[in-house]
């Protein structure tokens, strides 16, 4: 089963760009997260972005919380300033190692 999106604004934008990034609602939707998107173009000015699905979990550094983000290039999810970033083959590769960390998703461990 693939995650669904929270609406057709967010579905056109992950298959037809521009790159971008997508998290998780509190109903398991996915949705263009625009301040993620904005800092992660931002801190690639002059990269060539091209389009490719990649399904991460992002771990923040400070806290241990985990979460999966759809990005839709894989420039935008090559780094964070304050997360691990780990890239899975496949959105259910990514959702079953999001299970491992447990709920609340905190992982203080090596890459799920």
């Amino acid at each position: 089963m693939s995650l669904g999106f929270a609406d057709t604004f967010d579905q056109t934008l992950a298959e037809q760009g521009p790159p971008a990034v997508f998290g998780l609602t509190a109903d398991g939707e996915l949705r263009l997260q625009a301040d993620r998107t904005r800092e992660a173009w931002g801190s690639r000015a002059g990269t060539e972005l091209t389009f490719e699905r990649c399904h991460c979990l992002y771990r923040d550094r400070a806290t241990g919380f985990v979460q999966y983000l759809l990005v839709t290039s894989p420039a935008l999810c090559e780094e964070h300033p304050r997360a691990d970033i780990w890239r899975y083959d496949s959105e259910a590769l990514a959702l079953e190692a999001l299970g491992r960390a447990g709920r609340p998703a905190v992982w203080r461990g090596e890459r799920l």
